[in-house]
């Protein structure tokens, strides 16, 4: 594997340019933010906690989940006092209606869907198919703020709809919910955010400057590694998963930079990317996300891969900065027994696609992308 060169650095989450704070706040309120009902929290998880609180939902309360999912939101329901059922999904990443009416006990009071990297699922039919057995829809747009659905907003189908607004803007932190009975706001104290934003924007530069991306190529590992032996060392083994404080507000300097983030051209931009991707790399893409539906607000570019750990380094070296999309599932799931989840948490690589990102970005990754596979290709046949 070669040694990586003054390349730019590209990653999966969108930068923060420098120049935001001279900008003007814009006027536009995308869904949820434009409801009076709308609670923003740190995370999203953090309103799991607090929507599933306020409709009642308890230890005698069983919810339909997907095995394939983050994890953090399973822990949420799970420190909520909730039990979880799992269900698989079908080859398009959808629930399968039989499978779930199988599932259903007295005891079942929601169902949990998630609309997979910005992809909308269709959340008309199942917010059906729960008032037809009373049941409560939770819909998961963490990944698909600013996404649609039949020119509706993704997230305002269900009893609840859940949004990481960090995943779409450069901003610290934020997670929004809509409900159907508002949670009460966050009552913790805020974090200024300053460091966090600080490192998005050294993001930005290091997708701009070889010699900053080569740096940070090299130290953002040694940064992750730091992290999580740190809170090893305090007795947090699952960082990933941890639901934290679950009245903590949003950063204040992410408050103060979202609205003059909040621009209504973003999922067009994000749009144009993956079509542009899509031209080069369609055929790597998993089948649920071969075509780019009208209304989706991709949070990222998927491509299916063999030697997916191998593949990411080398991508690694060429700049580009992908991962392994949702790669360990919460404790709870019995991994054996959901094969379709085990085989996309093993080889479904997620590549950038935000909106921050210029032609020579997309160009990059493509390069990027192709190189890494011939290489791997050759390694893996002389290996042979």
């Amino acid at each position: 594997m070669r040694k990586p060169s003054l390349t730019r650095s590209l990653l999966i989450w969108p930068t923060l340019p420098p120049n935001i704070y001279f900008r003007r706040a814009s006027n536009w309120r995308p869904f949820p933010l434009n409801q009076d009902g709308c609670r923003i929290y740190s995370l999203a998880r953090q309103a799991i906690w607090n929507a599933c609180k306020t409709l009642d939902l308890g230890t005698e309360d069983v919810i339909l989940v997907p095995a394939y999912h983050h994890g953090s939101e399973i822990e949420a329901l799970i420190e909520a006092g909730i039990q979880i059922r799992y269900y698989d999904l079908n080859e398009a990443l959808e629930p399968d209606p039989e499978e779930l009416q199988n599932l259903l006990s007295p005891n079942v009071r929601a169902l949990y869907i998630i609309h997979y990297l910005g992809f909308p699922q269709d959340a008309g039919f199942w917010r059906q198919w729960c008032d037809e057995r009373n049941l409560l829809l939770i819909e998961d747009a963490a990944q698909a703020f600013l996404a649609t659905r039949d020119g509706l907003p993704v997230g305002s189908f269900g009893h609840i709809g859940l949004f990481c607004l960090y995943k779409t803007y450069g901003i610290p932190d934020g997670g929004a919910v809509i409900s159907t009975v508002p949670p009460p706001p966050p009552a913790g104290a805020a974090q200024t955010g300053m460091w966090r934003a600080f490192k998005r924007h050294v993001n930005w530069v290091a997708a701009r400057r070889g010699e900053i991306g080569l740096v940070h190529l090299m130290l953002k590992p040694l940064v992750t590694w730091w992290n999580r032996s740190w809170h090893r060392l305090r007795g947090q083994y699952t960082i990933e998963f941890e639901l934290g404080d679950p009245s903590t507000p949003p950063a204040t300097i992410s408050m103060h930079l979202l609205p003059k983030l909040l621009d209504e051209s973003t999922a067009d931009r994000r749009r144009e990317n993956y079509r542009f991707l899509l031209k080069h790399l369609g055929d790597m893409v998993p089948g649920p996300f071969a075509s780019l539906p009208e209304g989706a607000c991709p949070f990222a570019f998927p491509i299916e891969v063999s030697h997916a750990r191998e593949f990411l380094l080398r991508l690694r070296s060429r700049g580009v900065v992908g991962l392994l999309f949702w790669l360990n599932p919460h404790p709870s799931l019995p991994v054996a027994d959901f094969p379709r989840s085990r085989e996309l948490r093993e080889g479904v690589v997620a590549l950038p696609v935000h909106q921050e990102l210029t032609q020579n970005d997309l160009k990059q990754i493509v390069s990027a992308v192709h190189e890494a596979c011939g290489n791997l290709r050759a390694t893996v046949t002389s290996v042979g």
